[in-house]
């Protein structure tokens, strides 16, 4: 059985005084109690995964100084800690025709955290949030014929950046579960040249980036302060209204999940933010029970770690206003539809005023053919993120084009909303 550390997140008024970052490894967010249950795949990849980290932090450590990777007898010797928080494993899948025949199209999730904290004080300096996404299409299978072994396959060459053609599968799938999991780290690390943007390496890459002389602004914090699901939004994405649920988010009974769609949409615009600027947001956990696993190889592991999320000092508000589907055209064979999501992003010094805000939106037009199911919710989804994604490249770099199609807001009043945004985080 896992050990699994409770805690709840926070941060208070730092203060510098550990002169390295020991790597702690691997742990856990859920809001699950048994984190078996929350990821059955990962905790099977996490042998390799570990291993993987302590190779490439070792052979890279040359790029930061400051960064240990010792034994320690405990995680509150007074050093700053980095863990890599894995915070989602996710399959969503839905049956669609394709070519003629009821195919399985799924969506294999996979996020987490590079948290970065004072153990002594139990203080965390900084949270750092990655998320990747991969698409799988099934010709003539239903989905609940993808054997559990298939998802294995496809969550370990995701974390790992590969692409295995399926005509190779077999190769893998008759191997017991660790060997098929060692055989494809392997085939990554055996590599020429390791991919740099697989899912792993641009964690180590963060570990190995992390600069504790750069960490100055411990009493200043940036987040998503709150994700408001509007009421028409919150009626579609539930079934109620126009569309079925978004099946990308839901439980095991078919209900909408809000809070997980609500910690998807923080989680995206923290990276977007983070990408652009190099400012890494807190992100949005407000109400989420964090479980987080902590390396076993300090004795006093099972501890209880209190950690609090920090008053923000400034913060976003995403607001999710509802969702459109058009049919723009018709031939005998197919259909052009387009899909537009809506928003409002709000900019607030928190608990005291919004200081500006803007209503955002984002259309995206298609042709499907007649005989194809398509899902709405995964291009609802697309253009829900294109919107974040466009916003945040438009605050560091202002398209006047971007702005005529996505708002009513003029090019003069647009420059001074993002003015009072870098001025107030100072970027």
């Amino acid at each position: 059985m896992k050990k699994i550390v409770l805690f709840t997140t926070l941060f208070l008024n730092l203060n510098l005084f550990g002169d390295y970052l020991q790597y702690s490894g691997l742990s856990y967010v859920s809001q699950e109690a048994d984190i078996e249950i929350a990821y059955p795949n990962t905790l099977k990849i996490e042998d390799s995964l570990i291993a993987f980290l302590s190779d490439d932090l070792r052979q890279n450590k040359s790029k930061n100084p400051e960064l240990s990777l010792e034994v320690s007898k405990t995680f509150k010797d007074g050093s700053y800690q980095v863990i890599v928080a894995l915070d989602s494993e996710n399959i969503m899948s839905i049956e669609s025709i394709v070519e003629d025949q009821i195919s399985c199209v799924s969506t294999y999730s996979l996020s987490g955290q590079v948290v970065v904290f004072n153990a002594k004080e139990l203080q965390i300096v900084s949270i750092k949030p990655y998320a990747i996404n991969r698409r799988y299409l099934d010709k003539g299978i239903n989905c609940k014929n993808i054997n559990k072994k298939t998802q294995l396959l496809r969550f370990a060459q995701t974390f790992f950046g590969l692409e295995i053609p399926k005509n190779q599968y077999e190769n893998f799938l008759i191997l017991d579960d660790s060997q098929m999991v060692k055989q494809i780290k392997n085939l990554y690390t055996d590599s020429k040249f390791i991919y740099e943007k697989a899912f792993i390496k641009k964690i180590s890459n963060e570990i190995l980036s992390t600069n504790l002389s750069s960490i100055s602004n411990t009493n200043f914090f940036i987040g998503i302060d709150d994700v408001q699901l509007g009421k028409l939004a919150l009626s579609q994405m539930s079934g109620e209204k126009e569309f079925i649920n978004n099946n990308y988010f839901l439980d095991a009974n078919n209900n909408f999940k809000q809070q997980a769609y609500k910690v998807w949409i923080g989680q995206e615009f923290s990276k977007w933010f983070s990408e652009s600027f190099n400012l890494p947001l807190i992100p949005y956990v407000k109400g989420k029970a964090l479980g987080l696993k902590i390396s076993d190889k300090y004795e006093d592991a099972n501890e209880l770690l209190n950690l609090r999320l920090p008053n923000l000092d400034f913060g976003f508000v995403i607001n999710i206003r509802g969702f459109k589907k058009v049919k723009l055209d018709e031939s005998k064979l197919r259909e052009a539809y387009a899909w537009a999501a809506f928003s409002k992003i709000e900019f607030h010094n928190v608990g005291i005023k919004k200081i500006t805000e803007i209503d955002l939106k984002y259309i995206h037009t298609q042709e499907v053919n007649k005989n194809q199911t398509f899902d709405d919710w995964d291009t609802f989804n697309f253009s829900q993120n294109k919107i974040m994604k466009d916003y945040v490249s438009n605050i560091d770099t202002f398209d006047k084009k971007w702005l005529k199609q996505a708002s009513k807001m003029s090019s003069k009043d647009f420059k001074k909303h993002v003015n009072y945004i870098k001025k107030n985080i100072r970027l």
